[in-house]
């Protein structure tokens, strides 16, 4: 009997254990169940305002497709015309009794005769340079012709301020 006894007590603990066991388990399920509704409610919650700022991000991206779409249509529309870009007038400065400039490729050239330089298209005389002085020009009018640079000892010098003198009082070098 005694044997039975100590067998049934043995018994009895050895339940206890699992029964406790078990009750631990149970209460960290529960305690997974709410972190896992806690979770869900915050998944909800991103997911909404990603897909607002998804929707947004789409509809400023139709805007601007838009937008490319009707460049490309004016782009081929104007590359089908001679032309497409309005024709440019010169600054009324520039434009000097009705003389237009024309701008070409620089070139060197020097004067026939002592000629005086002025400081713009019929402005005031501003220096008298000796005749066969030689100078560079890329800009010129119908009677005038500017100086762009000149040569000091053969070196070449950019003229710092605009000077101009009449097209009659020089020739090409």
């Amino acid at each position: 009997m005694k044997v039975l006894l100590t067998l049934f007590f043995i018994l009895s603990l050895l339940k206890a254990d699992e029964i406790s066991r078990i009750d631990v388990i149970v209460s960290e399920i529960t305690h997974l169940r709410s972190d896992y509704d806690e979770c869900k409610k915050e998944l909800k919650f991103k997911s909404k305002s990603l897909i607002a700022k998804i929707h947004k991000l789409e509809k400023e991206l139709k805007i601007k497709n838009n937008l490319l779409k009707t460049k490309d249509k004016i782009i081929k529309k104007l590359r089908k015309e001679e032309n497409y870009f309005p024709k440019l007038m010169m600054k009324d400065k520039f434009v000097k009794d009705n003389q237009e400039l024309l701008i070409f490729k620089a070139r060197a050239y020097h004067l026939k005769y002592d000629s005086i330089i002025y400081d713009k298209i019929n402005g005031k005389k501003i220096s008298k340079w000796e005749k066969s002085t030689s100078f560079t020009s890329s800009v010129k009018t119908k009677s005038w012709i500017k100086i762009t640079g000149y040569f000091i000892n053969r070196k070449w010098t950019k003229a710092k301020k605009e000077m101009w003198v009449k097209i009659q009082q020089v020739e090409k070098k």
